[in-house]
């Protein structure tokens, strides 16, 4: 289980690592072992440290109870960027092409 303390160590890794203007997150949980808790969750989507550096988030998925899990998380929380759930990351990176344009090579 991905818990609270271990998304404060990684946000402190992703911002010494950025060090960035603006960019789109791409979550590809697909292969995921591990289970984010709600709380760990919640700390990565209200993240002023990682706020400053995000335009958009999308999250991949392969299973009805991530796609359920994540949406909930997307509508209870007010999140300060644009953030959907996919099944497909082919279809998230069209979606997170339409904030950053073409220019970029996913």
């Amino acid at each position: 289980m991905v818990d609270s303390h271990m998304i404060d160590i990684h946000i402190k890794e992703l911002d010494q690592f950025l060090k960035a203007e603006n960019i789109t997150f791409l979550n590809d949980l697909t292969a995921s072992d591990n289970v984010l808790s709600f709380e760990a969750l919640k700390k990565w989507g209200e993240s002023e440290v990682l706020n400053k550096y995000r335009i958009a988030e999308a999250y991949v998925v392969d299973t009805l109870a991530d796609l359920i899990f994540l949406n909930q998380h997307i509508r209870l929380n007010n999140l300060e960027f644009q953030a959907r759930v996919f099944q497909s990351i082919d279809n998230a990176k069209k979606w997170l092409r339409e904030f950053i344009g073409d220019h970029h090579d996913y």
